[in-house]
């Protein structure tokens, strides 16, 4: 029964990127900013949730100081690859297409930045109780706070109003979450 799951869950990721066409775009007719858009929709949602801990244990501060790094951790990698994926598509085929990539790629690099460098601080940060702990995880929390309030490159190129209506219209973004 297991296996049958399994397999089914797989089968159903594969038919996914195929309608998704690896991040295709529309129909021919839709244009290549449709086409543009599949594409960065799949490379903004790939990756699995990353796990985050509904609380910080209190009685085993190394443990959650563990448990935080290595969330900031997965959050950093997760930004690096979509940093790469993204400059690996170009600039959207719009007008100006080329100032919302540059746009789109500062403020996710910003974004990245803060969190590695949050990352860094924290595991160098000496925890040895809950204060200590508390103390650490404050100074990480700016960080973090710009990391939440970040809206995914997404935003950035919906400020067009062809790549908004891409957006739209590609199968790869009408389930996917912006990054």
């Amino acid at each position: 029964m297991v296996r049958r799951f399994i397999v089914a869950t797989a089968l159903a990721g594969t038919a996914g990127l195929a309608l998704a066409g690896c991040g295709g775009g529309g129909k021919k007719h839709d244009g290549p900013e449709v086409a543009w858009a599949g594409k960065a929709c799949a490379a903004m949602n790939q990756g699995a949730p990353l796990a985050v801990p509904k609380q910080l244990n209190s009685a085993n501060v190394l443990q959650s100081k563990a448990s935080m790094v290595k969330l900031l951790d997965g959050i950093s990698t997760r930004m690096a690859s979509l940093e790469v994926r993204l400059q690996g598509l170009g600039a959207p085929p719009v007008a100006g297409g080329q100032a919302l990539l540059t746009t789109a790629m500062s403020n996710l690099t910003r974004t990245h930045s803060s969190v590695s460098t949050a990352t860094k601080r924290l595991h160098k940060a000496k925890v040895t109780d809950k204060r200590s702990l508390q103390q650490a995880i404050g100074q990480v929390g700016v960080a973090f706070s710009a990391y939440k309030t970040y809206q995914g490159p997404q935003q950035d190129f919906r400020k067009d109003p062809k790549l908004n209506a891409a957006f739209a219209k590609a199968p790869a973004c009408r389930t996917a979450q912006p990054s």
